[in-house]
């Protein structure tokens, strides 16, 4: 019988054990600085008003297997921001990328609200994938972050899900 690895208080976001996929969506993260999630249901929410260098976007990580990842991001950016350039780290591993294809649809969804007067209820939007590159994650707990290095427009882009995918 196989055991499964203790569990702490803080619930960290755990990289699948005998999956070689693993999703870390934007509903488990934190945002940290002018960084704001879409709506207050974390459910289908987004970062966005990513604005700063001190901004950062963090999930709190448990590796159970080492080895290589590549990091794949689901995002919006609008043409006037294309250029800016992230950090990706985690336990000492870094990636750097740019942005470099706008991607800009509309929300949808507020047709189906059934209760306006709430506020916003996670509209939803078409997401783009970016390979951002393959990085060697150790086993082990760690913070898994965002982070601008470069914002030549207004924001970085807006975040719905990052997927790591062992090599």
């Amino acid at each position: 019988m196989r055991r499964r690895p203790p569990r702490s208080t803080l619930f960290p976001y755990t990289t699948r054990f005998r999956s070689a996929l693993t999703h870390v969506p934007a509903r488990d993260g934190q945002e940290q600085g002018a960084v704001k999630r879409s709506a207050k249901a974390p459910n289908c929410s987004y970062f966005t008003n990513w604005t700063n260098q001190d901004d950062r976007i963090t999930w709190d990580t448990d590796v159970l297997r080492a080895g290589e990842y590549e990091v794949v991001i689901y995002y919006t950016c609008p043409e006037e921001d294309v250029g800016s350039t992230f950090e990706v780290s985690c336990k000492g591993a870094t990636l750097k990328a740019k942005v470099r294809v706008a991607h800009d649809p509309p929300l949808y969804g507020a047709e189906s609200d059934r209760t306006p007067n709430r506020g916003n209820e996670s509209y939803v939007k078409d997401w783009r994938a970016m390979k951002v590159g393959t990085m060697k994650l150790a086993q082990g707990r760690g913070v898994f972050t965002l982070r601008a290095l470069e914002i030549p427009g207004k924001q970085v882009m807006d975040v719905r899900l990052v997927i790591l995918r062992r090599k």
